[in-house]
């Protein structure tokens, strides 16, 4: 018996472990592979990581992760750690009652959380917009910026709050371990308060500490939904990042930088366990450092008392200094906020930009249209330059939320296709200047489809069940049900709409599909896991790299074709940079450069044009017609395409009626 509980439990332990590191190493395996696939192995190649230190976007991120989690680390723990000795001083009760409400930001949703400090911060900015004009009017000598904006320095702050609570519950039981009488002792023997705390309750809470630093650490860089409310236009972590990478997949970039940093942590926690298992042997951390003794003494001294309380408010006012002028940094320098879809810019032409011009771009990403309006919304998303689509524009102008552009100060305009301009979502052509476009269709397995798709009925037929990938968003899986029956794609009739969705229900209730998809597209039609997709013509050429038995088809009984345009927000802080960004972006050169990498169309004559030959030149091969066919989509085609409009408000809640019965 008891041989085999020792098996059992030794094969638990490993299916335990088998569970929680085998996508770890999954995700270390594919940062090496060759292609760009995270299931279709290509071959061995560290052009990931090579590619990883070159890509502007997620360095940055990076860089901004790493620099705010080790500053809230500090600024929290040393916080924390007095926090939770104040708490060991008090009286049960109402020590009590402290350690209840520092439980309560912890158990909290975080989405409450990032909210409560979005609004916290965007109210208090407006107050000090009102202070800092009142304030420079009545006098010359201290000019305050009236203009803040949610940033790095929010960020920090907000990482800093969340952080204090997790210092304050790992150190609090290191202090009510500790004998109270050791710090009685000392200072009955003349040591200063000072002096017994970096004698005693340091040596006897510092394994607290270090627990305390670590979960802070940790948890500012695997925050996502507080960063994302906080974060502001100016600044952007690993995490968002790689959120925003979800209109277009997440590129083998990602597991290349999570291998790095799962690499690093390892190797810290190897590093910190090493040495408390050799002090425990030896019992150093019992004896304090000369250096430390040194400097207790100096600190016990009237001196040293008056030199830490000064060190203390110069340091208190240096970060107040600081986080406002990080706050405020957007109004001083030269640069433009930019928001677009991830993976969806050639990031050569950001640094191409940023040396031609000076202006410096601070480049984020949004997960869909409906992410980037809720931003708007909540005064998060103090952006200069957006990038949505055609209906999220039309409801834009709508409510009044967009700036007229001066487009004579966007002469390569003249460089956009006439069939572009004036379209249904800005048609006096006041508020944009299109970026790229493409269609939507099937994209299916030929070595498991007997015969060419060539109708949308193949996502409702019992033939395929089991095999079929549909739209995880309403908007795009309802089109496909009221394309096939003949409706319009923006109808606001109600009986239409539930035909429609009924023909979705029936299909899900049979099996047809085999689950409702975005991003997770790729790994399921390049795996040869599913035989038919429907998504977006651009993506489809990045899956046909690792998977050549793909084809691709726009229906015939038409489809959406979407297009993607530049706007300024109204009030943008920087509206002459952004000027300048349009016009940059818009040029043919840079139109070129998108084209070839994104896969999609370009609204700039010119580079329509001269695509085929640049791809000629850049690869020292032609580019096949039926794939340069795929990415700008022929006239006739677009003819039998519909594209999307904004829907009526009783509409669009009907859509989410709708969607929420379907069970999504």
């Amino acid at each position: 018996m008891r041989r085999g509980h020792r098996i059992g439990s030794r094969a638990l332990t490993a299916l335990v472990f088998l569970f929680l590191y085998a996508p770890i190493l999954l995700l270390i395996v594919f940062s090496f592979n060759k292609g760009n696939s995270n299931i279709v192995w290509t071959g061995f190649s560290l052009d990931w990581y090579k590619s990883l230190f070159q890509n502007r976007l997620i360095m940055r991120s990076v860089y901004t992760t790493l620099l705010v989690s080790l500053l809230a680390t500090a600024i929290a723990t040393a916080a924390g750690t007095f926090a939770a000795i104040g708490f060991y001083s008090l009286r049960r009760r109402p020590r009590a009652f402290l350690n209840t409400v520092n439980s309560i930001p912890m158990m909290n949703a975080d989405i409450v959380t990032g909210v409560a400090m979005c609004l916290f911060f965007v109210a208090f900015f407006t107050f000090w917009g009102d202070f800092s004009v009142w304030f420079n009017s009545v006098q010359r000598v201290v000019v305050l910026p009236e203009r803040l904006t949610l940033g790095f320095g929010t960020l920090l702050i907000a990482h800093v709050t969340f952080n204090i609570p997790y210092v304050i519950l790992s150190v609090g039981p290191k202090l009510r371990q500790m004998d109270k009488n050791l710090v009685d002792a000392a200072q009955d023997l003349g040591c200063t308060w000072m002096q017994a705390f970096w004698k005693v309750i340091l040596p006897e809470i510092k394994p607290g500490i270090a627990s305390g630093a670590l979960t802070a650490f940790t948890m500012s860089v695997d925050d996502f939904i507080i960063s994302y409310f906080t974060a502001g236009s100016s600044s952007s972590t690993l995490a968002m990042t790689i959120y925003g990478m979800t209109k277009k997949r997440v590129t083998p970039e990602i597991n290349a930088v999570s291998t790095l940093l799962f690499v690093t942590v390892l190797v810290l926690l190897v590093i910190v366990n090493l040495r408390e298992a050799r002090a425990e042997k030896t019992g150093e951390e019992r004896r304090p450092h000369p250096a430390a003794q040194r400097l207790s003494r100096f600190l016990g001294s009237p001196r040293g008392r008056w030199v830490s309380r000064g060190a203390a408010g110069v340091l208190t006012a240096c970060f107040l200094i600081s986080v406002t002028l990080l706050a405020s940094q957007n109004t001083r320098k030269p640069m433009v906020n930019v928001c677009s879809w991830g993976e969806y810019i050639d990031e050569a032409l950001i640094s191409q930009f940023e040396e031609e011009t000076g202006i410096r771009v601070n480049y984020q990403t949004a997960e869909s249209n409906e992410a980037l309006y809720s931003l708007l919304k909540s005064g998060a998303g103090d952006y200069d330059v957006i990038v949505p689509s055609d209906y999220m524009i039309s409801q834009l102008i709508e409510e009044d939320m967009l700036s007229e552009l001066d487009y004579g100060r966007i002469p390569n305009y003249a460089l956009i296709s006439d069939r572009f301009k004036g379209l249904t979502y800005d048609p006096e052509e006041r508020y944009s200047v299109p970026y790229a476009w493409g269609t939507v269709g099937i994209i299916y397995n030929t070595a498991m489809v007997a015969e060419p798709i060539t109708s949308w009925s193949a996502l409702f037929d019992d033939r395929y069940a089991g095999n079929v990938l549909m739209f995880r968003n309403s908007r795009d899986a309802m089109a496909t049900a009221l394309s096939y029956l003949g409706y319009s794609l923006n109808t606001t009739d109600e009986s239409e709409l539930r035909e429609a969705f009924q023909l979705l229900r029936d299909a899900k209730d049979r099996g047809v599909y085999q689950s409702f998809v975005m991003d997770e597209i790729f790994q399921k039609l390049e795996g040869g896991n599913a035989a038919i997709g429907v998504y977006y013509a651009g993506d489809y050429l990045t899956m046909l790299e690792n998977n050549e038995d793909l084809a691709f088809v726009v229906p015939e009984e038409g489809s959406n074709w979407f297009m993607d345009a530049m706007c300024v927000l109204k009030n943008a802080p920087h509206y002459d940079e952004a000027m300048a960004w349009i016009n940059f972006i818009a040029s043919t050169e840079a139109n070129l450069a998108n084209m070839d990498y994104l896969w999609y169309g370009s609204p700039n004559q010119e580079a329509l044009e001269q695509n085929p030959a640049y791809y000629e030149e850049l690869y020292e091969e032609e580019l096949d017609p039926e794939t340069y066919d795929i990415i700008a989509a022929p006239q006739e085609v677009l003819d039998r395409c519909e594209a999307y409009l904004v829907l009526p408000l009783e509409t669009r809640k009907l859509y989410n009626d709708l969607w929420t019965e379907l069970g999504i």
